[in-house]
């Protein structure tokens, strides 16, 4: 009987696995047996074995490596094909889930390889091993969300950094942390193969990395590859994030990096960037597709117009009301666009649209200045909001007074700003405010109506899904700032401004 079946650990798997089972039958079953919610905590997710030998292929062109490490190796996917992929290497393979290490563990067994392949049952961040000669780092570290990390680690996170010669925020995922901790590792010559989730292509706690594979750095490294799974074409299915391939080499920014796209179970080229182009983009995922390099021609939206957030009540449940509300004064209310299918279905272009539309509770800071009956009405609903703990919310604490909403003014037009498909473009010609489902167009100085509508038009052909921040699922999201950075036609300047 195998050590590990002594062990219990495959009790509640009912058929026998035989020695040398062709695949990953242990893994398989553990993700069968385990929901993605219950995988999640540990950041568990199998990846597909096509794309296990195309990282492969992109790295055994850069000849042999005598120490492979595999910091999340889970069931041992890239372990296994590495050992095969290169034979004369030695592998760590790092693991510190005990239903993960056991399965690992039984896998390299089953294979003959307990010569070759030292398994760490340590957390990679902080896991001892020695590596010899010439090293890749290979592999899908776990994702997890900075929510779920401990702030001793997000310390350690921030301190990592800063000895690379970056700084940034600490709130990053887990799979940040492994970038980090690998590069931390690499000496001359190494190399280094994720599969990593995407975000930090675009956000915030990604600029650092980006900052640091684009210049080099102290460790003098730079990413030579990068490519991004089509938003059709999700990588992990039981996963809700985007996934991105990063291959690292030696550099000191200044060479090329290869940009594309993974589709069609490939990793296919785009185009080719030098690391300069990199720095001085603010967002990578766009450079990776096709049609991704944004026409340098034109202006930027942001130099016509001011985009802003929709307002977040804090509790819409209370300060949301009906279109036919008679709670409060209609001078105490706002007709607000409260949901992104107003803005699809073009509900604010009409008069009738925009009387069906609810009403945001929006009452002065200062309530003496009201008529008193409208005053009554306020104190009222203001005592009712507190019987339901609206004044207890983290948004409403923030607040001076708590009940003062302050509703943005009605902006010249609304953006969609998350969806699976680009965003829509909308005039706001009867002067509707919002919440925070949608962004708000406030030009520099005033623009005709036909001006307007005219630029609107452009807008919603003219911007794609890519150019939005992707998530799991093709889901994309679009910032103010990422609003901002679209093009305006050069021959439209005049007309806008």
């Amino acid at each position: 009987m195998h050590p590990m079946e002594q062990a219990g650990l495959f009790d509640t798997m009912p058929e026998l696995v035989p020695a040398c089972a062709p695949g990953d039958v242990l893994g398989e079953r553990y993700c069968r047996e385990h929901s993605p919610q219950a995988r999640r905590p540990h950041g568990i997710t199998l990846t597909p074995d096509w794309l296990v030998e195309r990282m492969l292929d992109q790295v055994q062109g850069s000849g042999r490596f005598d120490t492979i490490v595999d910091p999340g190796a889970g069931s041992g996917r890239f372990t296994l094909a590495a050992a095969r992929r290169f034979p004369q290497a030695r592998i760590v393979a790092v693991e510190n889930h005990p239903e993960m290490l056991a399965i690992l563990r039984r896998r390299v067994a089953d294979e003959n390889l307990a010569g070759r392949v030292q398994v760490v049952a340590q957390d990679f961040r902080e896991a001892t091993f020695e590596t010899a000669g010439r090293t890749l780092y290979l592999g899908n570290p776990p994702y997890v969300r900075h929510h779920d990390l401990s702030e001793s680690w997000k310390d350690w996170y921030g301190r990592s950094l800063s000895g690379l010669g970056v700084s940034g925020t600490r709130l990053a995922g887990l799979h940040a942390h492994f970038l980090v901790a690998a590069a931390a590792r690499m000496r001359p010559g190494d190399e280094l193969c994720f599969v990593t989730s995407a975000e930090w292509l675009d956000n915030h706690y990604g600029g650092a990395l980006r900052q640091l594979f684009a210049r080099g750095g102290r460790v003098a490294l730079q990413a030579v590859g990068l490519w991004l799974a089509d938003a059709g074409e999700p990588v992990f299915a039981d996963a809700l994030v985007s996934a991105v391939v990063l291959h690292l080499a030696g550099g000191d920014g200044s060479g090329l990096c290869r940009l594309g796209c993974i589709t069609g179970a490939d990793l296919q080229d785009s185009r080719q960037l030098a690391a300069s182009a990199l720095l001085e983009a603010p967002r990578w995922s766009p450079l990776c597709r096709r049609d991704g390099l944004e026409d340098l021609g034109g202006r930027q939206l942001g130099e016509f117009f001011h985009v802003t957030r929709g307002q977040v009540t804090g509790s819409n449940e209370v300060f949301v009301l009906p279109s036919d509300q008679d709670l409060l004064p209609q001078t105490l209310t706002v007709a607000a666009v409260t949901r992104a299918r107003e803005l699809i279905d073009g509900a604010v272009l009409s008069q009738s649209g925009v009387r069906g539309l609810k009403r945001v509770v929006n009452l002065p800071r200062d309530l003496e200045r009201l008529p008193e009956p409208h005053r009554d009405a306020a104190e009222a609903f203001i005592a009712q909001a507190q019987r339901r703990g609206a004044h207890q919310g983290y948004v409403a604490r923030s607040r001076r007074p708590w009940y003062a909403v302050d509703m943005r003014a009605p902006p010249a037009a609304f953006v969609s700003y998350m969806g699976r498909r680009p965003p829509v473009f909308v005039a706001n010609p009867w002067g509707v405010s919002y919440l925070n489902i949608a962004h708000g167009l406030y030009p520099h100085e005033p623009i005709a109506p036909s001006a307007l509508e005219r630029l609107l038009q452009h807008l919603n052909t003219a911007t794609s899904v890519g150019s939005g921040r992707m998530y799991g699922g093709g889901l994309a999201k679009f910032e103010p700032g990422d609003i901002s950075r679209l093009r305006v036609p050069a021959g439209w300047a005049e007309g806008l401004s």
